[in-house]
């Protein structure tokens, strides 16, 4: 649900704030025959009072921040903007969030529209879906208001950047975990230490479900680009099987041969067939919001696979007490047991925004502030910024089972995704495939045949 946290502005006792920009093409326009190359000294001193007032963190300032996320991360970013306007009486920011499921459609769809928020919320795996239209957001190296240095090289290089432009702020860093209801494996007799592979958690879940075809010891919803069956499963148990991601973002082809991809499609379909995982049917109703699914809320869902940034919202749902948290699955005689690891999101700011200097140093008072980062706690995973993380550690805030996937995240971490398996194109490809093989429409043989047909078609056409 959308709400809006809006302050009451002061009136302005000086100009009304407006843009550099906007101010010189007035003036231009209005140059009474004047060269509109050649401003005379009354332009001039115009455009200097102009860049004056644009510049100043003091005149009333309207913001629009979007971001997605549960419950508690709503509550904790509202609590936020509230602090930083009563630091800033002047601005007003006007809080858009949801949950993640459509919200990503939502804003490329404004910033098609030109009618974008000031702040947004992204996923780095959408750069390429951005790449085109990256003149829009900040280059976050070029503005004062922000304070680089808070932030690992590497991560701004990997995973901030397009084309070497840091066009965002990493919020958080993203560990890859399984979120365990204790309640059922107590109730089913499963250590909570247990390192599973694919094989096992289809050999244990079919177990599960014959003794009690209620329960089922995994689910998932079919998913988006950045998580679901394609991503979490498929794709995660090529990369764990071979040892390499399924596809080579150099010259865009599929690194995967047909028999890697046709064993892949068959764990799939035996995941499902054997009851180990919830009817995806039933499990995609809750998109997004698998915390709500009653199989979870009743202790007859063993465990989902999701970011480390999600643990509060999975843990608030049933209680502290009936939580945990583990490794993912590998598959078994693996070439690796490397674990995702990425920034939870990123923060980027705008270029069309008509307040571009109060949002950079919004956005960097969010990150970098210690008061800042004790009101947002890990709600966004445990923060990359070193500021907001010693602050959190020294103060004893962060979450222990955040750190704990962080810590065997970090411990052996995976290579950055191609970027190009997160195209939202090809991503529908993949889960339409991985669909069709859970509902019995294709056979594994048939879905490796389609995946190297399809997928490969549609990276012909972004090369």
């Amino acid at each position: 649900m959308k709400k809006r946290l809006i302050k009451q502005a002061p009136r302005p006792v000086q100009l009304i704030f407006a843009i550099l920009i906007t101010v010189m093409l007035a003036i231009a326009l209005a140059g009474c025959g004047k060269s509109a190359n050649v401003p005379d000294t009354d332009t001039a001193e115009t455009t200097a009072a102009a860049a004056s007032a644009a510049e100043s963190l003091d005149a009333p300032v309207t913001l629009r921040f979007a971001w997605w996320g549960s419950d508690a991360r709503h509550e904790a970013t509202l609590k936020a903007i509230e602090k930083y306007t009563e630091l800033h009486p002047n601005v007003t920011i006007e809080g858009e969030y949801q949950g993640y499921d459509g919200y990503q459609q939502k804003l490329m769809t404004q910033i098609v529209g030109k009618t974008e928020p000031d702040l947004m919320q992204l996923d780095y795996i959408w750069y390429p879906d951005l790449a085109e239209q990256s003149d829009i957001f900040v280059n976050m190296g070029e503005n004062d208001k922000i304070d680089l240095s808070a932030y690992s090289k590497s991560v701004l290089q990997d995973y901030c950047s397009i084309d070497g432009k840091v066009i965002s702020l990493p919020m958080g860093t993203n560990g890859f975990g399984i979120m365990i209801n204790k309640a059922f494996f107590d109730k089913h007799n499963i250590p909570l230490d247990t390192v599973w592979t694919w094989e096992t958690l289809i050999e244990e879940g079919r177990r599960v479900h014959e003794a009690n075809p209620t329960d089922y010891l995994f689910a998932l919803e079919s998913g988006t680009s950045t998580g679901g069956i394609g991503p979490f499963v498929m794709g995660a148990y090529l990369y764990s099987k071979t040892g390499s991601y399924w596809a080579n973002e150099a010259d865009n082809t599929i690194n995967a041969s047909r028999e890697e991809l046709t064993e892949a499609f068959t764990m799939v379909r035996d995941l499902y067939e054997s009851g180990a995982a919830q009817p995806l049917g039933e499990a995609s109703l809750f998109t997004g919001q698998m915390e709500q699914n009653p199989k979870w809320l009743n202790a007859e869902m063993g465990f989902t696979i999701d970011w480390s940034s999600t643990v509060g919202k999975y843990k608030g749902a049933i209680g502290e007490e009936n939580f945990a948290v583990g490794m993912p699955p590998f598959a078994e005689g693996g070439n690796n047991q490397k674990i995702s690891i990425k920034p939870s999101m990123v923060l980027a700011v705008s270029s069309r925004s008509k307040n571009v200097e109060v949002a950079a140093d919004f956005a960097n008072w969010m990150m970098t502030d210690p008061e800042a980062a004790k009101i947002l706690g890990t709600q966004r995973s445990v923060p990359t910024s070193q500021v907001a993380f010693d602050t959190l550690n020294d103060a004893g805030m962060i979450d222990k089972d955040v750190a704990a996937i962080c810590e065997f995240t970090n411990a052996n971490p995976a290579e950055p995704s191609p970027l190009i398996q997160g195209n939202t194109e090809i991503s529908d490809i993949v889960k339409n495939i991985c669909e069709q093989v859970i509902f019995g429409e294709l056979t594994p043989e048939a879905a490796a045949d389609k995946f190297l047909n399809d997928v490969q078609a549609k990276m012909n056409t972004l090369k």
